[in-house]
């Protein structure tokens, strides 16, 4: 058994990280390094020798990708972690450049999909003017715009 794994089968169940809530059918996690927050072995950024983080730029604009050197020592804290910034660009520049450094390098290729997701969502949730409200439906019929007509007269 290795060293994940051993760590997996002590923090599974008595982690501080752990978020329960009736109704849900998942456990949820808060760990750091956890990119969709969902409490598993596969997405632990605690327990993994290459984990994968994806937050937003402490700026405010762009995205810090976070990954864990995998032969640091386990007791070293200041190398022990590779940081790059995206500050430039959209949200297709951002998924592009986070896919180059989970999967394409060979890191760690089953996170790419879900690394790319949440640094789309962060980016996009910095644009401003947020969400655009959809156009207004167009009315058919003659008798149809006559409603509207009246309603608007009124």
């Amino acid at each position: 058994m290795s060293t994940q794994d051993l760590q997996w089968l002590l923090t599974r169940k008595t982690s501080s990280y752990i978020v329960k809530q009736k109704g849900l059918g998942r456990v949820f996690s808060r760990e750091p390094s956890n990119l969709t927050q969902i409490h598993s072995y596969k997405y632990s950024g605690l327990v993994n020798v290459k984990a994968v983080g994806v937050e937003a730029a402490p700026s405010g604009r762009g995205v810090v990708i976070s990954t864990r050197k995998s032969k640091a020592s386990p007791y070293a804290i200041k190398g022990s972690r590779s940081v790059q910034t995206i500050k430039k660009g959209g949200s297709r520049r951002a998924a592009g450049v986070v896919a180059s450094i989970v999967g394409k390098k060979g890191y760690r290729s089953d996170l790419t999909k879900a690394a790319v997701a949440r640094a789309s969502a962060i980016v996009k949730s910095q644009q401003p003017g947020g969400r655009k409200q959809p156009p207004a439906k167009k009315v058919r019929g003659a008798a149809a715009r006559k409603v509207v007509v009246e309603k608007t007269e009124a």
